[in-house]
């Protein structure tokens, strides 16, 4: 089978590769180069100063690559991230295990029924969900239920180490609910900068003496230039037609991998199912596109190679195989470190490719972008630079009168929250306050100290900001001039309104379980991070909760 399939060029792995994809993201070791958890070794490391075993290892990896397929990822190879979430399932299992934590059938059970659910309806059908995840992930059935197996007794670890939890009170949850769900009604006083653009004047002296206190914003930073050799799939459609006519018994691969896959994977852009006929044209359409671009990396390989056989690359030999081998080359606008590169905008983690090119590696091996390989050279680094005063002076113009605005707005704003202040403390209502120094009020929409979002906030308001006016002002009393996007504003608090006792009566036993459950999770949390520390597994890396189980 391998060696039937490398004698065929890279367009047939859009069939092969996809139809085994899912099993690679589950059983393969990491291709991305060895770390110190790769399986071809015998030395894995230790765990509380005991040496990692190959099982244990392998058992670690399994419940990374599960519960990655399970959430709809990719395998992550030999990546930091992948690295880290094996040690610190390692230090999970070797946990449960000491604690002598076991789980029952009727436990995985109930997890999945509360965790596998349809949607839809609210049931649960084991045979039909095994069914599916054999054809969407390719996890067999022993697999899978050693991995909820795992996960409840992960569970079970939490809830054992967070038994503190149990400690959070009714009356300070009821406490904290109150405060955090009483309802703020505001209103704020606007003080626009863009309104006042256009009464600020300039003369000659002022704009220059404002260029010159602020030269070192005006600096442009070094900047890079690259050239770079494209190779497109496009290019190389009508080859891979070819191909794919000449390739005997493509067409029955396609009906083998529709069955396969089940005709429910292939939906229109409507999510409904396609007949087959368009299904097997959508098959066929990409493997037609991955083999074109498997056509235009192999291109892109050969260059590279040409490339490679040269004692030195630089500028001009680069340009010189480009001419060679009758590839287009091209330059990029001048960029500056980290920003985005135009052209070359799907090319992933360019920018941080591109810093660490110099003379000695000044090009990188073919890059993937969207439908293309590109290889990248460093032509030029220009030096900083401050650019003279005329040629950025419609730019200084700009900045000078925002400045001058801004100034305006903030004086006005404070000079109106003492304005207010003393009207209100001498009887005054606020709308009769706003009126008489002619400043704009609007209403803002009633919010909680709690809230992530506000449904038909004023988009020159930050709600960030105008929680902490709020906090910082009394009712019936304005807060501080805050500065905003557009100027800045000054709040008024009319009042409070309480949350009513029926209100809280209901919320309660969710917000004591939501409270034990934030508490629990930040005892285990401490306690883990101390833990993975003593473990001595990838300890000068930090650590996340990426292995623990969503709480039920």
């Amino acid at each position: 089978m391998i060696g039937s399939i490398r004698k065929h060029s890279n367009w047939l792995w859009a069939i092969v590769v996809t139809a085994v994809i899912s099993s690679f993201v589950i059983w393969s070791d990491a291709r991305g180069g060895r770390n110190s958890f790769d399986l071809g070794g015998s030395d894995f490391g230790k765990l509380y100063g005991r040496p990692i075993t190959r099982d244990q290892l392998l058992k670690a990896r399994t419940a990374a690559a599960v519960d990655d397929a399970l959430r709809g990822g990719r395998a992550r190879g030999a990546s930091a991230d992948n690295e880290r979430q094996v040690a610190e399932l390692m230090v999970l299992q070797a946990k449960v295990k000491e604690m002598g934590i076991q789980v029952s059938d009727d436990a995985v059970g109930q997890y999945l029924r509360e965790n596998f659910k349809d949607p839809n309806t609210g049931s649960f059908n084991y045979d039909t969900f095994i069914q599916n995840l054999r054809q969407r992930t390719r996890i067999d059935e022993a697999t899978f239920l050693e991995h909820i197996r795992q996960q409840v007794g992960i569970q079970h670890l939490v809830e054992t180490v967070g038994a503190a939890s149990r400690l959070v009170t009714p009356r300070e949850v009821e406490s904290d609910y109150r405060r955090d769900n009483e309802r703020w009604v505001t209103k704020a006083a606007l003080f626009s900068v863009s309104n006042r653009l256009a009464g600020i004047t300039a003369k000659p002296e002022e704009l220059t003496k404002f260029y010159s206190n602020r030269i070192a914003y005006y600096r442009i930073p070094e900047r890079s230039v690259l050239v770079y050799v494209r190779f497109d799939a496009t290019n190389h459609i009508v080859e891979a037609e070819s191909m794919i006519a000449k390739e005997a018994g493509f067409t029955n691969r396609l009906e083998e991998f529709y069955k396969q896959r089940g005709a429910d994977t292939f939906r229109d852009e409507n999510d409904k199912v396609l007949s087959k006929e368009a299904a097997l044209r959508k098959i066929r359409d990409e493997a037609l596109s991955q083999g074109a671009l498997g056509l235009a990396r192999q291109a892109a390989n050969r260059f590279n190679d040409e490339l490679g056989a040269l004692t030195n690359v630089t500028a001009s030999s680069f340009a010189m195989t480009a001419s060679k081998l009758k590839v287009p080359l091209r330059s990029t606008t001048p960029f500056r470190a980290g920003e985005r590169i135009v052209g070359l905008e799907t090319v992933q983690s360019l920018p941080q490719r591109v810093a660490a090119l110099n003379a000695e590696t000044p090009y990188t091996e073919p890059l993937d972008g969207d439908g293309f390989a590109v290889i990248p050279m460093l032509q030029t680094k220009l030096p900083p630079e401050i650019p003279s005063f005329e040629t950025v002076r419609e730019r200084v113009l700009q900045d000078y009168k925002t400045d001058r605005a801004r100034a305006a707005a903030r004086e006005a704003g404070e000079k109106f929250q003492a304005t207010a202040t003393a009207g209100l403390a001498s009887g005054k209502r606020f709308a009769d306050i706003a009126s008489s120094e002619k400043v704009s009020v609007i209403s803002v929409p009633e919010f909680t100290t709690a809230a992530q979002n506000v449904a038909g906030l004023d988009s020159r308001l930050n709600l960030y900001l105008v929680r902490n006016a709020a906090t910082s002002a009394k009712s019936n009393g304005v807060s501080r001039y805050t500065e905003s996007s557009d100027g800045g504003f000054v709040l008024y608090l009319e009042k409070k309104e309480p949350v009513s006792d029926e209100a809280v009566k209901q919320a309660l036993p969710g917000a004591l379980a939501e409270a034990r459950q934030q508490r629990r999770m930040a005892v285990f949390q401490s306690w883990f991070t101390s833990e993975f520390q003593k473990s001595g597994a990838l300890a000068s890396k930090p650590t996340t909760l990426s292995g623990v189980p969503p709480a039920q």
